[in-house]
């Protein structure tokens, strides 16, 4: 799957493009946030700074779609809004007391914690180290190391769908036992169960560096 990675989710526009796409997934980068809005429940998974395990909170009704909508329209179309409200319910309680879920009759909330190694938030990207030398053997580690800082060149697709490099990383970090790599001359071939998706060369060259951005 091609995952997007969206800067954020705080629009009524916003939230009809998120819907409107294939696949309504993609991770989120403002609040960290993976969401899932494939059925007529919303599921979001809340990445913890200090790297405790993630927070899954499934939300909607299993009859229709629109009783998470219109939680979602309630916090003003806002991911954000409705991710601090989620953090602030006490489900050690009558958690629809709680004034963020009063008036959603039909509207179920569950809440467990993920722990799953390759479940990573979008900014995880940035601990990734460049390659100073091309390694002997390809690990999952030195590939996301290398797509992370784009120490490659002569990027092909090589499947049905156009992926990027990001959207590759991301996939590595996640669903990693669904990939396979091999090497062809100089030139990287990865395969995801046996269909060709991308080709490039590994390119150790260190990347330039990053400035910060500032304010006009």
């Amino acid at each position: 799957m091609n995952i997007r990675v969206l800067p954020e989710l705080e629009s009524r526009e916003a939230w009809l493009a998120f819907i409107r796409r294939e696949q309504p997934y993609c991770l989120v980068e403002d609040p960290p946030c993976l969401v899932d809005f494939q059925t007529s429940f919303l599921q979001l998974t809340l990445f913890n700074s200090d790297h405790r395990d993630a927070e899954r909170y499934t939300l909607g009704s299993r009859s229709a779609m629109q009783p998470a909508w219109e939680l979602i329209k309630g916090c003003g179309w806002s991911l954000r809004r409705l991710a601090e409200g989620l953090g602030q319910l006490d489900f050690s309680s009558n958690v629809r007391d709680n004034e963020l879920l009063r008036g959603h009759t039909d509207l179920s909330v569950r809440k467990r914690f993920v722990n799953e190694p390759r479940l990573l938030p979008p900014s995880s990207t940035g601990l990734l180290q460049p390659l100073k030398q091309l390694p002997q053997q390809w690990s999952c580690e030195t590939l996301c190391q290398l797509l992370a800082n784009e120490q490659w060149r002569d990027w092909r697709n090589e499947g049905a769908e156009p992926v990027s490099p990001r959207a590759l990383l991301l996939e590595l970090q996640q669903n990693l036992p669904l990939w396979q790599v091999a090497r062809r001359n100089e030139r990287l071939y990865l395969r995801k169960e046996g269909l060709p998706v991308v080709s490039f060369i590994p390119d150790p060259v260190q990347p330039s560096p990053r400035l910060a951005e500032a304010e006009l």
